[in-house]
């Protein structure tokens, strides 16, 4: 995709903090209208590009363009940018109408503007209703989608979002970020979220980059992650894959690497057929999550299965030895 069709394009960004290299080398771009997740692990980096991507971090090298537009070495005001943080930081002294008007009039917008625009932000934010409260009177999920309207206010070419859901409950923060998504798509928003939620990121993005140690170790749509991560490491860290050693599977996949992989879902009970990988595994522990039953198992060989079940699913003693397929077509080798 061309330079012009992106919102945000990051070239060989690089930063240290103290004497430790926190940006590696980043490469990054984002469509116009479109979200992108920064997934990983805490202190891989994510929140340090998103900071100099804001202008509250230098970069040491590299350059960052917004809109087109070279905003390196431009101060956090001039850079057109909204933020969301993980704490909401809104002013607790004044009402949530006046917290979203404040950017507005900060901007030099009149009074009658500044108001007009509140209040359209926050029917869209469905807190309307809201309007003349206090932070303090509002639940977790209100203030954070007076957070939200207070960064929209101003129309920002790109909206940064540094885990805006995590401080929430789960039974806020699943229709939180989903009516997020609508309320994004609708404005054809270009945004860039900071997560460690695998789940938060796979349902919400356009595009997942996964990243390690300073480096994005893969960018692409979820789906794509999901069928072909691009290594081992990235597999691991999603956490949906089943890795599989290559002296326990048949010829001619055997020699063509030590380790494969291969989606939990793929894993079933019963007997191989047309082909497939038959395996034998014990059973070896139970686990009820919300939305299924999660199967421990270990090979006779020794490798550690992992196999997903309905509820509602009866299930065999734990210590059972069971019959186990996997089709052939969903084994992928990958690098370390």
């Amino acid at each position: 995709m061309e330079i012009q069709t992106q919102e945000l394009v990051i070239h060989g960004a690089q930063l240290t903090l103290g004497d430790r290299q926190v940006l590696r080398q980043v490469d990054l771009a984002i469509a116009k209208g479109q979200l992108l997740a920064l997934l990983g692990a805490s202190g891989c980096g994510k929140t340090s590009l998103l900071r100099a991507i804001a202008g509250l971090a230098t970069l040491d090298g590299g350059r960052i363009l917004i809109a087109g537009r070279d905003v390196s070495d431009l101060s956090v005001q001039e850079r057109g940018v909204g933020v969301v943080f993980q704490h909401y930081a809104l002013f607790p002294n004044l009402s949530v109408l006046e917290n979203v008007k404040f950017g507005l009039l900060a901007g030099c917008q009149s009074q009658a503007q500044a108001t007009a625009r509140a209040r359209e932000l926050l029917e869209l934010v469905e807190l309307q209703a809201h309007a003349d409260k206090l932070p303090a009177e509002l639940s977790g999920g209100q203030r954070q989608r007076v957070a939200l309207a207070r960064a929209l206010a101003r129309k920002p070419s790109l909206l940064l979002l540094d885990e805006p859901f995590s401080a929430l409950d789960e039974s806020l923060r699943l229709p939180l970020r989903r009516s997020f998504r609508r309320l994004q798509r609708e404005l054809g928003q270009t945004c860039l979220l900071v997560t460690h939620d695998r789940e938060e990121a796979l349902e919400l993005a356009d595009h997942v980059a996964v990243m390690f140690e300073g480096r994005i170790a893969q960018c692409a749509p979820p789906l794509e992650l999901w069928r072909a991560p691009a290594s081992r490491k990235v597999a691991d860290f999603l956490g949906a894959f089943n890795r599989i050693d290559a002296r326990h599977i048949p010829e001619p996949l055997r020699g063509q690497g030590r380790h494969w992989v291969a989606p939990i879902g793929v894993l079933e009970l019963g007997e191989a057929q047309n082909g497939g990988l038959g395996l034998k595994a014990r059973l070896a522990a139970c686990f009820t999550h919300q939305h299924r039953l999660v199967l421990e198992l270990q090979t006779v060989e020794g490798d550690n299965l992992v196999m997903w079940a309905p509820h509602e699913a009866v299930l065999p003693e734990i210590g059972t030895v069971l019959d186990l397929r996997l089709p052939l077509a969903a084994l992928r080798h990958l690098p370390e």
